[in-house]
């Protein structure tokens, strides 16, 4: 795995399916096929969709994972509290990652602002997508993730207020470091 995407927490979709972006109104799967990080397979099955796209990209190198496991449509139903305490087994988690295959990740990639913020003890007040300067990172991360890119991209929720052009933007920007290695 070279690539981790990093969502907030499973919508329910996701949770009962099994397969990341699962939600027929998120957007992930269109912007993936958009901005070339991955041709995206087309069905009349959306369940199939999904499924079929979840494994393609996993074979291709890519990794999906959450900030929080706990499932549900509204990420802002989450308590601060549960936020906090759940950075360490976020960390921990993306560690095992990282050791887990070799060292070849290169970079984590947070589907959304708000779980990149939230890795900072003072809660960032503002972020900007695309690729982070390799100076802002969260003080309790480990020197082996501390060197990996980290990217922020768009929200791929249909709740998300953005044009469709500033959305897919970062994601093209992935997709043409990711092809220039």
């Amino acid at each position: 795995m070279h690539t981790l995407f990093i969502g907030h927490n499973p919508s329910n979709s996701t949770w009962e399916t099994g397969h990341y972006f699962a939600n027929p109104t998120n957007k992930f799967w269109k912007l993936i096929n958009e901005s070339g990080l991955r041709n995206y397979v087309q069905s009349e099955n959306d369940a199939e969709i999904i499924q079929i796209n979840d494994d393609v990209m996993v074979i291709s190198g890519f990794g999906f994972t959450d900030f929080i496991e706990t499932p549900g449509n509204d990420a802002n139903a989450i308590e601060m509290a549960d936020i906090i305490a759940n950075r360490e087994i976020f960390m921990k988690r993306i560690e095992n990652y990282a050791s887990n295959i070799n060292s070849q990740l290169k970079r984590l990639c947070f589907v959304g602002k708000k779980q990149w913020k939230q890795q900072f003890a003072k809660v960032l007040s503002r972020c900007e997508h695309g690729l982070q300067d390799e100076i802002l990172r969260p003080l309790h991360w480990p020197e082996k993730i501390n060197k990996l890119d980290i990217w922020v991209l768009p929200s791929p929720s249909g709740r998300a207020v953005i044009s469709n052009d500033q959305r897919l933007k970062p994601y093209q920007l992935l997709s043409e470091a990711i092809k220039s290695e």
